[in-house]
């Protein structure tokens, strides 16, 4: 046999052995890709499978391993879960710290830094994310979330509500957005909204996140809350009767209540008699208000001969101050026990 002849075999025998390596490399690859993609969307079941598979073909990838770290923590598997995220920290730390890391990197550092209660690194590695992305400005709507949770991870939370707003957009624009970050975005956004007392915005944004992730739709209550503020009452006092939820079941029933009385005297009242705003009254005037106001409401719904205007009027400013105390974060239940006045709302 010639030695060209003999180095041609040798050649094409190496590449048989080397052949199934990269076959399987191939696969492990095309295992973790498919189970990101699948993760990102929310269908973990289909999602943890192939990311076992890939790490048991020798995937070695941070992304990868804090996936599956979550994964575990979900399924209250948590050695498992202290077993990837130790394998995931290292990785994630030197891909973000490179020149090639992606905001992802950056984004799974800090996550995972937080869900370990290390506190000041999580601050430090948003912070060096914000860095790095902050002023980015061809970030995608999925990247521009991911900007945005590190903002609040960093603790900066103007500059997540806007990068939240931007997220919306631009997934707003695309023609198939991750529906769950898509979601999570919008819910956050509505809360800026909420804020901001624009109830009818955060209403809609609340209403389209359900839709897309309604397996992990925003509360009942923040929805029906909404509801109210944005003058929907027929739709409020339908979301208040879905709360199950233990915590607010029993101001749900309040808020029901309150949504049903002013769809009967026409809605709420942005003033009060004397024609000042119920904005600009802080939280003790509008307690002391409404302890007044159900005095009165209950003065005309108990007189012997019933004035139906006076009894309209009063009805409409005391459910109007007791949506407006729920719509600040505070319990009408525990205050309207407090005043002696539960009555005239469960009624």
């Amino acid at each position: 046999m010639s030695l060209p002849a003999h180095r041609k075999i040798l050649a094409l025998w190496a590449l048989f052995c080397l052949l199934p390596l990269s076959c399987a490399a191939s696969e492990a690859k095309k295992a973790a890709d498919e189970g990101a993609r699948l993760y990102e969307r929310g269908d973990y079941e289909a999602a943890q499978p192939l990311l076992e598979k890939a790490v048991q073909k020798g995937v070695k990838d941070g992304e990868t391993y804090y996936q599956l770290a979550y994964l575990y923590n979900l399924k209250n598997s948590p050695d498992k879960a202290r077993e990837f995220q130790a394998k995931a920290e290292p990785l994630l730390a030197k891909s973000a710290a490179s020149g090639e890391g992606t905001i992802k990197d950056s984004y799974y550092l800090t996550a995972l830094y937080a869900s370990l209660q290390r506190l000041p690194e999580m601050k430090q590695a948003a912070q060096e994310g914000i860095k790095k992305f902050g002023n980015r400005t061809d970030l995608d709507g999925e990247d521009l979330f991911r900007l945005a949770r590190l903002y609040q991870f960093a603790g900066d939370g103007a500059g997540s509500a806007a990068t939240y707003r931007k997220s919306v957009e631009a997934m707003g624009r695309d023609t198939d957005p991750n529906p769950i970050l898509y979601a999570l975005a919008l819910t956050s956004d509505a809360q800026t909204d909420l804020l901001s007392r624009r109830y009818t915005d955060a209403a809609g944004k609340l209403e389209k996140a359900a839709g897309l992730n309604p397996k992990s739709a925003p509360p009942a209550y923040q929805r029906a809350l909404v509801q109210l503020g944005a003058g929907d009452y027929p739709s409020a006092a339908q979301r208040f009767a879905e709360v199950r939820d233990e915590a607010t079941s029993t101001e749900a029933q309040y808020g029901a209540d309150v949504a049903r009385h002013l769809q009967g005297v026409g809605g709420r009242l942005e003033k009060m008699p004397d024609g000042k705003s119920l904005l600009e009254m802080d939280n003790p005037a509008v307690d002391a208000a409404l302890g007044e106001a159900a005095r009165s409401y209950r003065e005309a719904r108990d007189a012997k001969q019933a004035d139906p205007a006076k009894l309209q009027e009063t009805e409409k400013l005391f459910f109007s101050l007791a949506a407006e105390w729920m719509l600040r974060g505070n319990s009408l239940r525990d205050s309207s026990l407090g005043g002696n006045y539960a009555d005239l709302i469960r009624k």
